[in-house]
């Protein structure tokens, strides 16, 4: 068997393209990962080949989920939403649109942190604040330079200094 390694997306313009753009849409307008069914009603409504739409349902899919593993935005990046006027309940409550729920990548019962900033107030999703901490790292640190190693081999020489003593 034969194990597809999905490492990007097809060509924009591409008829297998439209497959994923339309999963992207239905899964920015419902918050949660679309069936293969909704996809390919859609598709199939564009003049597309059916197999084609469940093959790419299902590689898009894959995307999407080992995206959410690895913890990194590689293939599908957090979208941006126009705003919208949310009302606060007497509670001090509000609802995330769906579509803005959908644009950050988190879905029910997501943990989001949230902070005030010269009066904003800021939500960011874990998997958004890792993909910056590790950009804000590799900025950092220089090519061809390994953290772990550095850290590796101060903890060696501490441990021979006290080998010494």
């Amino acid at each position: 068997m034969t194990t597809t390694n999905i490492k990007k997306r097809p060509l924009a313009g591409s008829v297998t393209a439209r497959v994923w753009e339309i999963a992207d849409e239905l899964y920015r307008k419902t918050g949660s990962i679309p069936t293969g069914q909704q996809v390919n009603d859609i598709y199939v409504k564009e003049g597309g080949n059916p197999s084609t739409g469940r093959t790419q349902h299902s590689h898009w899919k894959k995307a999407y989920r080992n995206h959410f593993k690895r913890g990194s935005a590689a293939q599908i990046d957090p979208a941006s939403v126009t705003s919208a006027q949310l009302t606060v309940s007497l509670e001090g409550r509000f609802v995330i649109p769906a579509g803005m729920r959908a644009a950050m990548r988190i879905g029910p019962d997501s943990i989001v942190t949230a902070r005030v900033v010269n009066g904003e107030l800021r939500v960011i999703a874990p998997a958004v604040a890792i993909r910056r901490a590790r950009d804000m790292v590799r900025d950092a640190v220089p090519d061809g330079v390994s953290l772990a190693g550095e850290l590796i081999a101060e903890r060696r020489a501490e441990a021979n200094k006290d080998d010494d003593a």
